[in-house]
């Protein structure tokens, strides 16, 4: 990285590590009996607030793990244990933590315990080696799963190469600042992936596509021209912050990275996602969220919090969302992005082997990403949807790490997530993402005619 323009965070803190500990730590059982233990004379248990009667608060070493993430299918779920404190939810995950006073926390976490076996049986179907999962409920921030083949060679709280996923904030930022500009026809020539110092600029003669079908098709010649002629340096890289991906999107999670570099070049390859951005899979995971309402959404995975004793524990105010785009335009990129996976980088994984739509009329809003990294090698294939695209009600983000020989890509995985979700004995149906919340507000989705570079029509 240069040091000109950067904007970097530095990676996990001494609190980040020591929490990413617990992500690969055992999962302790709830214990049986009639109700939780008794509380024992103890030092005040670390950070949390107390009163005559013990802590009154959540205490922060809790709040500051990450989600627990197994590829066992055996996690303890509320309802199976007469352990388990009054009023838990069926069907959510939930563990006994030990403070560092000996004693034990109860923690109901927002995951879902059919759709993480769910998960996880995909990601062994298709024999992912490196991969990770997060389903999110895009209108209150629950982390619905967060599933991982490997905690310790692919953790994920880090961050890695984001490719080509930036480019629906360079889209956004475009459409943003310089409207008719970024409706224009893009104009490139040879392969579109292929992006020199000289195809920057739009040539005399050359294919021609609209941006809705730059972004299925995931141009890198047309991004590249976008961020530096209808963008700008300084308002992607303020972009790429508004998105959320300079921060930490949640605790002992890493900050993401964005370098702009020394020159057009470099603010090209970052545009189109060839260099220059690093996220973690929760930044991708907000990045999809942030398409159903166009705000910055803090994921949450902790639902209620009980103190050794049975007493519930408050938790923190939920973070004030921020817009990050307008409804109109997220309502837009969100009708380009059905392209994606009808007919763009993803229309295989969305399909059958008879051509038929892989979630029935359900449709999906996506982007694809690839690109080579380090640390672990392989190639890295991203995935981002919400579903369905009319009116929001999951968003998942995946991520896998492939080498030459392969069996699943990250869009497939996605799907085959998606269609658990939706589809059950062949039968597709929305109403089936209600179970793991409520149900979205109504959102609209302006209609977009493919032909034309003109304004959306409401």
């Amino acid at each position: 990285m240069t040091s000109r323009g950067r904007a970097t965070v530095a990676s996990i803190s001494a609190i980040g590590f020591a929490a990413f500990i617990w992500l690969v730590g055992p999962i302790s059982a709830v214990g049986s009996g009639e109700g939780p233990p008794p509380v024992s004379a103890a030092s005040p248990l670390l950070g949390a607030t107390e009163d005559e009667n013990g802590p009154t608060r959540a205490p922060e070493f809790l709040l500051e793990r990450p989600p627990i993430t197994r590829a066992a299918l055996d996690l303890p779920v509320t309802g199976e244990s007469p352990g388990e404190p009054v009023g838990m939810s069926p069907g959510r995950l939930f563990e006994k933590i030990p403070a560092p006073t000996g004693q034990e926390f109860t923690v109901e976490y927002t995951l879902d315990a059919d759709l993480m076996r769910q998960v996880f049986r995909t990601l062994k179907n298709g024999r992912v080696d490196l991969g990770n999962v997060i389903v999110m409920d895009p209108n209150n921030g629950h982390v619905l799963a967060y599933a991982s083949t490997d905690a310790k060679r692919f953790p994920p709280t880090r961050s890695y190469p984001a490719a080509s996923l930036v480019k629906v904030i360079t889209a956004a930022a475009a459409l943003d600042r310089a409207p008719e500009t970024a409706r224009l026809p893009c104009r490139y020539r040879g392969s579109p992936y292929r992006l020199t110092k000289s195809r920057l600029d739009p040539p005399d003669r050359g294919n021609e596509v609209t941006l809705r079908k730059a972004l299925a098709t995931s141009n890198n010649q047309c991004f590249a021209q976008l961020a530096v002629h209808a963008v700008g340096v300084a308002p992607l890289i303020e972009a790429i912050g508004r998105f959320g991906w300079l921060n930490a999107p949640a605790p002992a999670h890493a900050p993401g990275e964005a370098d702009p570099g020394e020159d057009r070049y470099d603010v090209g390859r970052l545009g189109c996602g060839l260099s220059g951005c690093r996220i973690t899979p929760l930044h991708a995971a907000q990045l999809a969220a942030s398409l159903v309402h166009g705000e910055l959404v803090a994921p949450r995975w902790i639902e209620r919090v009980w103190s050794p004793d049975g007493r519930e524990l408050a938790l923190p105010p939920e973070a004030p969302r921020r817009e990050v785009i307008s409804q109109e335009l997220t309502s837009e990129l969100r009708t380009m992005l059905v392209d994606t996976t009808r007919s763009g980088t993803a229309r295989r994984a969305f399909r059958k082997r008879n051509g038929r739509p892989l979630l029935g009329d359900i449709r999906v809003a996506g982007k694809t990403g690839s690109l080579s990294g380090k640390d672990p090698d392989g190639r890295y294939e991203w995935f981002i949807g919400v579903a369905p695209a009319e009116n929001p009600q999951i968003a998942i983000a995946t991520v896998v790490v492939n080498g030459p020989l392969y069996w699943r890509t990250s869009s497939q995985i996605a799907a085959d997530v998606l269609q658990r979700i939706f589809c059950e004995k062949g039968r597709c149906d929305v109403a089936k993402a209600e179970r793991f919340g409520r149900p979205a507000p109504a959102t609209k989705m302006a209609r977009v005619d493919p032909t034309r570079s003109g304004k959306a029509r409401p």
